[in-house]
This record gives structure tokens, C-alpha cells and sequence, in this order.
């Protein structure tokens, strides 16, 4: 009995053994794995200074927190060259010193006849149209014919004049016999008086008539050919107020017209004006009297100058833009109207921190300069800087460099790429 009591303990004995032992087995291997990854945490790990680059040996790691005596920069990062390479890449630097910086702005412009050298020409009388000798695009001189008009009005007061002029005729032969008589003792004082005053009565007839017809339009040639009613000429015609050219014409022949009608419009396009629209963050650039550069599609490497003459004082509520006026000489007359073109604005600023063009890299949306580190040949520093816009080959230092900073040139597209390429982290 007490011999199958023992062999019933047996199997679960050896059971509780074998839990025993994977339950050690299992406290080990977690321990062991605790053990490694603590001490993998605590190794050091390899500096990016010490990858090389694929690019002849170029390598970028980040400056030590030691300030560099060049730069004086503490965390920008820092581009490697090796000997070969610096003597491939022919690196050469300059100073950043101080000048005159200069604002540029281009903004869009539409070219407008001169307002001022444009007439809007209407009869002075009404009637009915007999001619009309010019067409759109004739250029005309001064005083030349436009349309000739048949003129009842015209004709009326030149009958008038002519009327006013015999009656007045008759007056002063009145006045001679009657100045004789008195002298001869057959007529009084009185009468002499009476006969001068109707003279001067018709004297100032004339004198009305002969103003309607020069305010009608009529020449004083043609005034002083009327001499009977035979040579009264009822046709008027329509000079040209001034030297250009017939923008518009809005008649025919037989049209009806009357003084208020306009006929043609006439422009002298030896001067026009270039509306340059210009944006609110611009304002402070541009003022009157700056000078301006006009160029057009149509002529490549033409240029016209011209000043702003004014600067409108509303802001179009649409475009947020405001009109600036620029008078620009068009002897030639290129400059058609209603054509686009491109106004640039070039202003003097103060002076200040200019570095040159060929030193500014962009990378991304980033504008980056490179500077040589002291005592450390084949070494550079990247510095992120914030610049004004461009002109004349330099640009205004506005953050991120100090006088006397020297800062690569010749080269620094050599660096911006394998800068972009080792930290593309920086884009």
C-alpha cells in the first residue's frame, strides 16, 4: 500500500521540477537581455564628422559649442573639404564690408496716352457733315482739316455780319453830310449829335457780329473775304486742335451733328504715360520724382526712362494697388497704347552691410553664405542669413553677418551641394 503511494507522488514531483527549471532558464534570459540593452544605451555612438562623403572626402558635422573665431557662431554647421578638394574647388573669399544699398522693385505697368496732350475735338456749330478727309491712325498737324460741316447757324451770322456792316456803311456817310451841313450853318449841333450816337449804335453791331462769327469757329481769313452776300460760305470746318495722331472718329459723312457731339480724338504720343501699379508694401520705395526703367516684351533690350510724375492718393479697394504716374519720351512712338510693360524703380537707401551675390546660396527656402574658419584650412562654416533684395551685384546684409566676416565666393556652389547632400536635414 505504502509502495503505490510512492509511485503515484512520482510523476507530479518530476512535473514541479521541470516548472522550476524553465522558470530559472526564463529569469536568466530576461536578465541577460536587460544586461544588454543597458550597456548598448551606454556605448558612444559614431559622430557624423567622422562619415565620410562620397564627394572627394567633403564632410559637414555640426561646430563645437567653443565659439569659432571667424564666425563667432556657436551652432552653425560646418562644411569639411579636404586638400584636393579645396585645391579643386579654387575657393576665394572676401570681406564684408559697408556700401549704398540700393532697392530695386519691377512691377507691372499699362502704357496711356499723356491726358494732358489728348483732345477730345467737337464742332463748334451744328449741321450736317460734307467731308471727313482723315481716318483712325492719320497723324495730323495743327490747324489741318478734320471734317468739313454745312452750317445753317454759320451761314446766319455771316448774313448778319454782312448786314450789320452796310447799315453801319450807311451811318457814316450819314455822319460825313451831316458834320458838312453843320459846317456850312444848314444843320444844328443837336442834329450832328443825334446822327454820331446812331453811328456808335451800329458800330458796336459790328463789332457783336463779327465775335459770334470768331466764336462760331470762323478764321479771319474767311472773315475778311466776305464782302457781299454772294461770298457767303455756310461750310465750317473742324481743325485739329494740336499735332498727333486721330485715336478716335465717331462721324461720317451726312451725320447730324451739334456742338456737344464729340467727332475725333486727337494725341500727341511723343509723351506718354506709364500706369505703374504699385503694392502697399511697396509704397515706402517708390516716391515722385523717382526714376523709373520701362521695358516691353515687344523690344527686347529697349529701355526707356521716364520719372513718377504722381502717385495716386487712393488705394484700389480690388487689387490693394495704387497708380504711379511715369512721363516717358516716345519720339518713335513704340509704346502703343493700352500695351503691357515692366517698370523697375531703382532708390538709394542708407548705407550699410552688403555682401556680394555670388557669395548667397539658397537652400530650400534658406539664403546661406559660407565662411572660412580660422586656422582650420578646408574647413567652413554654413550660416543661414536674412538679405534685402539684389542690386548691382550685391545684397544688404540685414541679419547674420558683422563687418569684416569674410565669406566665400568662387566655390560656394561647391559647398552648397555637398552641404545639401551630408545635412539635407537643413533644407
Amino acid at each position: 500500500m505504502q509502495t503505490t503511494d510512492m509511485n503515484e507522488r512520482t510523476p507530479v514531483t518530476r512535473r514541479r521540477a521541470r516548472l522550476i527549471s524553465y522558470g530559472a532558464i526564463l529569469g536568466i534570459v530576461v536578465l541577460a537581455v536587460l544586461w544588454f540593452i543597458t550597456q548598448r544605451g551606454r556605448s558612444p555612438k559614431p559622430s557624423s564628422s567622422a562619415t565620410p562623403s562620397s564627394m572627394g572626402g567633403m564632410m559637414m558635422a555640426p561646430v563645437s559649442a567653443a565659439p569659432n573665431d571667424a564666425t563667432g557662431s556657436t551652432g552653425d554647421p560646418q562644411v569639411d573639404l579636404a586638400a584636393d578638394d579645396l585645391k579643386k574647388a579654387q575657393i576665394r573669399t572676401v570681406k564684408v564690408g559697408k556700401g549704398v544699398t540700393t532697392t530695386k522693385l519691377r512691377v507691372p505697368g499699362i502704357v496711356k496716352p499723356d491726358e494732358y496732350r489728348e483732345v477730345h475735338v467737337t464742332s463748334l456749330v451744328g449741321g450736317i457733315v460734307k467731308q471727313v478727309p482723315v481716318v483712325l491712325g492719320d497723324h495730323v498737324r495743327r490747324g489741318q482739316p478734320l471734317a468739313v460741316i454745312f452750317s445753317n447757324e454759320l451761314a446766319e451770322a455771316e448774313t448778319q455780319y454782312l448786314s450789320t456792316v452796310a447799315e453801319l456803311d450807311a451811318e457814316h456817310k450819314k455822319l460825313v453830310r451831316t458834320q458838312n451841313l453843320v459846317l456850312l450853318g444848314a444843320a444844328s449841333k443837336q442834329e450832328e449829335e443825334e446822327v454820331a450816337a446812331m453811328h456808335a449804335t451800329h458800330e458796336a453791331h459790328v463789332r457783336a457780329a463779327l465775335e459770334r462769327l470768331k466764336l462760331l469757329g470762323a478764321s479771319d481769313h474767311q472773315i475778311a473775304a466776305l464782302k457781299q452776300a454772294e461770298q457767303i460760305d455756310p461750310n465750317f470746318s473742324v481743325p485739329a486742335p494740336i499735332t498727333g495722331v486721330v485715336l478716335s472718329r465717331s462721324t461720317n459723312l451726312g451725320l447730324v451733328v451739334n456742338p456737344a457731339q464729340e467727332l475725333f480724338t486727337v494725341a500727341d504720343l511723343s509723351t506718354v504715360w506709364v500706369m505703374a501699379s504699385l503694392s502697399e508694401k511697396d509704397f515706402a520705395a517708390v516716391s515722385v520724382g523717382s526714376t523709373a526703367s520701362v521695358t516691353a516684351p515687344a523690344y527686347p533690350g529697349r529701355v526707356w526712362k521716364g520719372r513718377v510724375k504722381y502717385i495716386r492718393p487712393q488705394v484700389d479697394p480690388a487689387t490693394r494697388t495704387a497708380q504711379a504716374r511715369i512721363e516717358v519720351s516716345n519720339p518713335s512712338e513704340n509704346l502703343r497704347i493700352e500695351m503691357y510693360v515692366d517698370v523697375d524703380f531703382t532708390s538709394d537707401g542708407a548705407v550699410g552691410l552688403v555682401v556680394p551675390e555670388a557669395a548667397v546660396q539658397a537652400i530650400g527656402d534658406r539664403q546661406v553664405v559660407f565662411l572660412p574658419i580660422k586656422d582650420n584650412e578646408g574647413s567652413f562654416v554654413l550660416r543661414q542669413v536674412r538679405l534685402g533684395p539684389s542690386a548691382n551685384g550685391y545684397y544688404p546684409v540685414l541679419e547674420g553677418l558683422r563687418p569684416n566676416d569674410e565669406v566665400v565666393t568662387d566655390g560656394s556652389f561647391i559647398l552648397k551641394a555637398e552641404a545639401v547632400r551630408q545635412h539635407p536635414g537643413f533644407r
